[in-house]
């Protein structure tokens, strides 16, 4: 049980883990209750893999015990920054987006004022609601605003953290049992609003970090009498489901952008669709939309035309539309799932890269690319997700720096340490572009380091090395990367 008044860095840390376990348990539950905007059964999904996001920051980060001190704030505002960046980089769909603009306020709020966290709760909130064009109550924004509205009602009486935070816990709890009151779907379906369920699950995680008690919660003991999951299986399963949306043959349009002013862009979308989710960092936004399909092509554009684009999906919202329709749509607008960014050393390699699509850094040789360069590699891919192979042992420290600002622009990037073009060759031969990132960037990883190579170059001057003295001009054959024999001539 955490004591004290102020929120700490290490109860960030393992509020945010908790609260990815709890939402990973709860995402079946969750999902079933998902009847608004649509019923497409993805908010617990959606939900879980944002908050996943949002725990990449923390994820590598040393544990840290004791209450926060003067020396250990600018680390928490780093932190809190950087969780709520992967937040709004990592959001999925609708609730996503919300719950990634209230985590990323929440956190920089507490970061900045560690004993204030009514005042972060009321920041989260007020992030949720501007992430959204037209907000709509009885869904997890009015969640969001009982909590807190709670939590500023405890603190202005005297009370300390765990009473501020389990009273906001309970006012969202209270205020998701009224949800089907105040929206008709809701009403109509038997059950309460799954993204603020999905903000409940959060909040008694905190309670539990807080506390050490987490709170016990029976949502269908006490809403309708509906097996919840069959019958979202059942709404599911009808033919026409455009009664629920409104709007048949409707698609989710997601991207990232990145640019100065949002407002144009959604403007833009709120003529064309509807369930307009905006959320950013910085220049960086997460955009979320739902268009008819004729409008698909102009919600992508609008944003190409002013920023650039990243991340970008679509998806269907309804089960009338043909399969080769939604992938002439995503072949239109998605060229390439994943890039190789690939260091090389003459045309040849260049070519041959470039005929398996890879996006090559031509470099002379014994020379190494710079990050810029690399960087510019990386931006010049039609994808969010790069993997770069530097070539060169020389040059991994340069690989590093450019992905990381990648990185911050958006790009999931992955560095496979390549110590010769031979390595990188070996690591694009079993790449594959369909399985997930991460095993992609293994097997590349292991087929380079596995893959022994051997060189002949020439001596730029007079040095000792591990096989004896060498002589500028005299030839030098490599296995590995180290000099292995020392010759005067190719042949000797």
């Amino acid at each position: 049980m955490a004591g004290g008044t102020s929120f700490t860095l290490p109860m960030l840390r393992e509020w945010l883990l908790s609260a990815q376990t709890s939402l990973r348990e709860a995402r079946v539950e969750i999902d079933a209750l998902n009847v608004f905007p649509v019923p497409d059964g993805d908010t617990g999904t959606n939900l879980y893999l944002t908050w996943e996001a949002a725990c990449g920051a923390i994820r590598s980060e040393e544990q840290v015990d004791g209450d926060l001190v003067d020396g250990d704030r600018d680390e928490f505002e780093l932190t809190a920054m950087q969780v709520g960046r992967q937040a709004i980089l990592g959001a999925r769909g609708n609730s996503g987006v919300i719950m990634s603009a209230l985590l990323r306020d929440l956190c920089i709020t507490l970061a900045r004022e560690p004993q204030a966290i009514a005042q972060a709760l009321r920041a989260g909130m007020d992030g949720a609601y501007s992430s959204v064009a037209t907000p709509v109550e009885g869904t997890i924004l009015t969640v969001a605003r009982a909590c807190a509205e709670r939590a500023e009602e405890i603190a202005q009486a005297g009370g300390e953290l765990a009473e501020i935070i389990t009273g906001a816990a309970d006012a969202a709890y209270l205020a998701l049992l009224q949800t089907p009151e105040l929206l008709e779907q809701l009403r109509h379906a038997g059950v309460v609003d799954a993204g603020g369920r999905g903000l409940v699950v959060v909040l008694d995680s905190l309670v539990a970090i807080v506390t050490g008690k987490k709170p016990r919660r029976d949502i269908r003991s006490l809403i309708a009498p509906l097996n919840i999951a069959a019958e979202f299986g059942n709404r599911s399963a009808t033919k026409d489901r455009s009664i629920d949306s409104g709007h048949p043959e409707e698609f989710e349009v997601m991207y990232h952008v990145q640019v100065s002013d949002i407002e144009a862009l959604k403007s833009t979308l709120q003529s064309i669709g509807d369930s307009v989710m905006i959320a950013g960092v910085g220049n960086y936004w997460n955009v979320h939309v739902h268009v008819p399909a004729t409008k698909i092509s102009e919600a992508i554009n609008s944003a190409l035309s002013i920023g650039v684009v990243s991340n970008l999906s679509v998806a269907p919202l309804t089960n009338d539309v043909h399969s080769q329709e939604i992938n002439a749509v995503a072949d239109r607008a998605i060229k390439v799932k994943r890039r190789l960014v690939v260091v090389t050393h003459g045309p040849g390699i260049e070519q041959l890269l470039a005929t398996l699509g890879a996006v090559t850094v031509p470099t002379p040789a014994r020379q190494q690319p710079s990050a810029a360069e690399l960087i510019a590699a990386g931006q010049r891919c039609d994808s969010g997700e790069i993997v770069l192979l530097p070539s060169d042992r020389d040059a991994h420290g340069v690989a590093d720096i450019a992905a990381s600002e990648l990185r911050s622009l958006g790009f999931r990037v992955g560095v496979i340490p390549t110590k010769s073009i031979t390595q990188s060759l070996a690591a694009v031969a079993v790449h594959e572009v369909d399985i997930e990132f991460e095993q992609d960037v293994v097997n590349m990883t292991r087929a380079a380091s596995a893959t022994h190579y051997g060189a002949v170059t020439r001596a730029t001057r007079d040095v000792l090395t591990m096989v004896g003295e060498c002589r500028g001009g005299d030839y030098l054959g490599l296995i590995d990367g180290e000099i292995s024999i020392i010759g005067q001539s190719l042949t000797n």
